[in-house]
This record gives C-alpha cells, structure tokens and sequence, in this order.
C-alpha cells in the first residue's frame, strides 16, 4: 500500500470500496500527489494529475468554482505571493469509492496551516479553519487516473444537530 508524505498521514488506513489493488494504490498516489501539489501551489504537478477535460471542475474554500485547469491554476498564480503553507495537518478517514473508471475520493479531516503574506487583509476562509473536508472525483484516461473534479469545503467537530449537536 501507498505511504503517506510525512504531514499527510491519515487518523486510519484508507477504506477501498470497489476496483483492483491496482486500483488503490494508484488513486490512493494520485490524491497525496494531488495534496502536495495543492499545497505546494504547484501548476507543474497539478497539471500532471489533472484531466484536460474541459469539463473539469475545481470548488475552491474562497467559495468560488474553477473550471477546466487553465480556470484554477490562475488562482494559485494569484495566491502564490501571498500564501505560504505552514505545515500540513495530516488527514482523517480517508474513503476510496471505485466504480468502473469513475472513482470517488473523500477525507473527512484535511488539515493544513497557512500564514497569510499578503498586503491586505488576511481573507476570511483562512481564518479559524485549519481543518476541512475533501473530495476529489477522478477518472480513467487511457488507462491512467485523472482528477476531474476536487472540492473542499469547511468542516466542524463535535456532534451533529441529529445527535444532539448544534443546529
């Protein structure tokens, strides 16, 4: 099985529901490739793991959709003198759902630090959110895994308004 990059190591082995071990081992490679390279800001990597499919699309934590590479990379290229990662954070559950050449990717806990270096303001969604969720869709390209589509999103702990939680 993969390794994680340290920093990136997961609170419980990965969960694989459907395809090969081959399967696995490339997507589970594909997703912390995909998490260094997001991190890193890094366009060269990024382009090596993303689909050229224009249909591509990337929800970013600024709460604004990315589509296609060429879309998404322009964000990073903003960010890169005002971002700087910390440290990662490692990750929680990490969940590996195959179906043919479609497969879905989720990890309920990503962490990771930034320091703010920019002139203004430091931006809302790196405030107080060190942790978030994420799900990456990818697909088989000529026998290769892609990402197609990545989201993250805010996270909370405790429990849930159904348990008890707060609404």
């Amino acid at each position: 099985m993969v390794q994680a990059p340290r920093g990136y190591e997961p609170d419980q082995p990965p969960a694989f529901d459907g395809g090969s071990p081959q399967d696995h081992d490339a997507l589970l490679r594909l997703y912390y490739d995909f998490r260094l390279a997001n991190d890193g800001l890094d366009n060269d990597a990024l382009r090596k793991i993303w689909t050229r499919d224009p249909a591509s699309v990337f929800f970013n934590t600024n709460g604004h959709a990315y589509h296609g590479i060429d879309d998404w990379l322009h964000i990073w290229d903003h960010y890169r003198t005002r971002l700087e990662l910390v440290r990662p954070g490692g990750s929680g559950a990490i969940r590996v759902a195959v179906r043919g050449d479609m497969a879905l990717i989720t990890d309920d806990r990503v962490g990771r630090y930034w320091r703010w270096m920019g002139r203004a303001e430091q931006p809302d969604f790196l405030v107080d959110r060190p942790y978030i969720r994420a799900t990456l869709v990818c697909v088989r390209e000529g026998g290769v895994w892609k990402a197609m589509h990545g989201h993250f999103s805010s996270g909370r702990t405790g429990k849930r308004p159904d348990q008890g939680g707060p609404e």
